[in-house]
């Protein structure tokens, strides 16, 4: 049996270069890249499901970050480094061909769909520097592309491969009637959050104040909620909402309660978003911390401060009892 390994986003392009293949006869492992800006995981399984192959889902290691902060290629409007993550992504699924034996790795780019990613130089690039040796194909546009070495070797059959290029959705929507793919899975979240603009400060941030103790975790974390900088070693994160407040809870059992520099609240006695301390643990930033959360809280009041603290691997209810000149900068209506 012909074995392919496919990057598989959940997206429709992804879904398409698949079914191509599986009418070729081979069968295909997807594979699912999670990055701490982004994570289609949840898409991922559901095609995978539709389709009926199995997804392989893995998450990127510390290396991924050194393409954050000094990609070859360049950024794109936000802090996004988009030729190097997906060469990255490539050479992820390069491993996992040699891992399983499989013959191939598929794609689901289309030339021309992605004026900063997706031209002709891009695809060459990525295909001259990922080691696949003419093992790469991309089956939505390949007969837009020079035959790679499995289509003349007879492997794959050039003749039921397309070559759709730019970026009208027309033609992959009925090349999907045709494959019997009507619909991708809906999304589930958002894109890569380092495409935006205003998300890219965030991450600079970071970047800026990094040190031996930063770990992956704390720029996934850069995806939820409010994050407010005490100093050059200390900041905040406060959730904005439910979910932001069960991350961030999450965060702190996996990896925060590890750490001798990592602090996080709930509240107790009142209603207001739950808040994580990174960084040097003073009496000054914990008055900080707990000011903003008293600050974005609809109903806390002098006298009524009754704080849930985990820290470490210790829990204990913290009744806070603050000094007038920390109501005076703190509470909002005294």
């Amino acid at each position: 049996m012909k074995k392919a390994i496919a990057l598989l986003s959940g997206g429709y392009d992804s879904m398409l270069a698949i079914r191509i293949m599986q009418k070729q006869g081979f069968e295909v492992e997807g594979l699912n890249v999670i990055t701490p800006f982004c994570d289609t995981s949840k898409d991922a399984l559901e095609a995978a499901e539709m389709l009926g192959i199995s997804c392989h889902c893995e998450k990127t290691d510390a290396t991924y970050m050194e393409i954050v902060r000094n990609p070859k290629y360049g950024y794109g409007k936000g802090v996004n480094p988009c030729l190097d993550c997906h060469l990255f992504m490539i050479r992820m699924a390069k491993k996992r061909l040699e891992e399983t034996g499989a013959d191939i790795v598929i794609t689901g780019e289309v030339l021309g769909q992605r004026p900063k990613s997706q031209q002709r130089h891009h695809l060459e690039m990525l295909e001259y520097h990922c080691g696949l040796e003419g093992k790469l194909v991309r089956p939505i546009c390949a007969r837009q592309l020079p035959p790679t070495q499995a289509e003349l070797s007879g492997l794959v059959d050039r003749e039921q491969l397309y070559g759709l290029t730019g970026r009208g959705r027309t033609p992959l929507h009925q090349l999907g009637r045709d494959l019997g793919i009507t619909a991708a899975p809906t999304r589930s979240m958002a894109g890569c959050c380092l495409t935006e603009k205003t998300f890219a400060p965030r991450v600079l941030d970071l970047l800026k104040h990094e040190n031996d103790k930063t770990e992956m975790w704390e720029y996934t974390i850069l995806r939820f909620g409010r994050h407010i900088r005490f100093n050059e070693t200390t900041r905040a994160v406060l959730g904005r909402r439910e979910s932001d407040c069960d991350q961030l809870h999450n965060a702190f059992w996996e990896h925060g309660r590890k750490r001798d520099d990592v602090v996080y609240w709930e509240p107790e006695s009142y209603m207001g978003p739950s808040v994580l301390l990174v960084g040097d643990v003073t009496p000054e930033s914990l008055d900080f911390a707990r000011g903003l959360q008293v600050f974005y809280s609809k109903n806390a009041v002098p006298g009524n401060i009754l704080l849930h603290k985990y820290y470490r691997d210790t829990e204990t209810i913290e009744p806070f009892e603050p000094d007038d000149s920390f109501n005076e900068k703190w509470f909002r209506t005294l």
